[in-house]
């Protein structure tokens, strides 16, 4: 168990300690030399980030992903003279990256893959699929799949660190696809906690972590549970607790790892939408 500050943006207001479970203090040291090391490469700010979480994600297996991202990740770079505003920036991007890296070998063998489309090649796309009035920076990543030699698009994914990074914005994108019979998930790390002296620092999240009777949390779930605003939320945020299997919307919240027995979750969703999908194109 690794013990690590969370320091208050307040001058005068002591930190807070918070334990994460399945790390040691060293292996935070060392992700965080890691990191900057990373930064320091040359590579795009993004793409260093993402390979520094990828690395302490694949070294800690057990720990919670959300974790990891919030308190090795974030809490570094804040404490290195980073501002929220520039995290906010980066953030999305690095996650996209980590994403996509993380799971192309798992869907390779399925004949599936998420992509990270260039402006220029997503606006084609979202016209051929006849999603018009959608801005291509309103899809992060396109999901495909292997139809007898050519990629065919039957979905996109939202991802976000946390529900606050305007994820409602994303609705009208995911509606589209939606209506046009495509898949739309989001993908997030439920990342939110409170320094000092508002809070003690742990990650609970944003989707009911601390309890997911409280008002605000409720609210947000209900973009999932009750309005299915997308057709799915993955949280790896291990604190989030996951829908009931019946919801409101037919559409729920699955909580998970990056290392969960394969396939898991979000390969065995992708897997079974991609199938039902490639019946409908051969019509």
């Amino acid at each position: 168990m690794a013990n690590i500050e969370c320091t208050s943006a307040q001058a005068g207001v002591p930190s807070v300690f918070v334990d994460v479970d399945n790390i040691t203090d060293a292996q935070v040291i060392r992700a965080r030399k890691r990191l900057d090391d990373f930064l320091r490469s040359g590579n795009q700010i993004s793409t260093a980030v993402a390979d520094a979480f990828i690395e302490v994600v694949t070294a800690c297996p057990l720990a919670n992903p959300s974790d990891l991202w919030q308190h090795v990740i974030y809490r570094h770079l804040i404490q290195s003279g980073w501002n929220d505003n520039k995290w906010k920036r980066v953030s999305g991007f690095a996650l996209e990256r980590a994403f996509v890296k993380l799971y192309a070998s798992r869907l390779q063998p399925h004949g599936i893959r998420m992509r990270i489309v260039p402006s220029v090649d997503a606006n084609r796309l979202l016209n051929n699929l006849g999603i018009m009035n959608t801005r291509s920076t309103k899809v992060d990543l396109f999901l495909e799949g292997d139809a007898n030699g050519f990629w065919s698009v039957f979905g996109a994914a939202h991802v976000k660190s946390s529900i606050a990074e305007r994820i409602q914005d994303d609705v009208p994108a995911s509606t589209a696809f939606m209506a046009r019979g495509l898949l739309s998930i989001a993908i997030t790390m439920d990342s939110k906690s409170y320094p000092p002296p508002h809070g003690i620092g742990i990650n609970y999240g944003e989707l009911g972590g601390r309890s997911v009777g409280v008002e605000k949390e409720r609210l947000k779930r209900n973009y999932i549970e009750v309005n299915g605003q997308f057709d799915g939320l993955f949280s790896f945020n291990l604190r989030t607790p996951p829908s009931p299997a019946i919801t409101v919307s037919g559409k729920r919240i699955y909580t998970m790892s990056f290392f969960d027995s394969q396939p898991d979750q979000f390969v065995e969703f992708l897997l079974r939408r991609w199938r039902q999908h490639i019946v409908n194109i051969r019509i």
